[in-house]
């Protein structure tokens, strides 16, 4: 797609943020400008990952316990109230980024996910032949202003 309808400050943002080159921007599909215009909405929120259930894990998860990411998908470790990070619990996370991804895109006001907003732990505990089991409500909340 060329630049025409694009606007200039958005195209500096793209070269800025993404450290996109000139061949690139003149590469950027309607989505992809769609995702880039959507950025500063992303920094509105953060994706909250909250176990509801904990059995027999060995990072010590916990009924409360959280994993906060930003909306676009990186993990903070800060604001996370989990004991020890478990790439086991965070892979099945992915899918939850992108949900949140493009309902902000779209423009909608909840970026939570709707429906399935629940997810476990690829472990399938000790009675099906693993170690331990979380599961997780995943949902939105806004960035408190300073």
């Amino acid at each position: 797609m060329a630049r025409e309808g694009i606007p200039p400050e958005l195209i500096e943002f793209a070269r800025q943020k993404y450290r996109a080159s000139d061949e690139q921007i003149d590469k950027l599909t309607d989505t992809q400008w769609r995702v880039i215009k959507s950025a500063p909405s992303r920094w509105q929120y953060r994706m909250v990952a909250e176990v509801v259930e904990a059995n027999n894990c060995l990072a010590g998860h916990k009924k409360g316990d959280k994993y906060v990411f930003s909306a676009s998908g990186f993990l903070l470790p800060d604001e996370s109230t989990v004991t020890r990070l478990c790439l086991w619990a965070l892979a099945p996370m992915l899918p939850f980024i992108y949900i949140v991804y493009d309902r902000l895109a779209e423009g909608l006001d909840d970026p939570s996910p709707k429906g399935w907003d629940s997810v476990h732990c690829p472990d399938v505990g000790l009675d099906c032949g693993g170690v331990g089991q979380v599961l997780f409500k995943v949902y939105c909340e806004k960035v408190p202003q300073a």
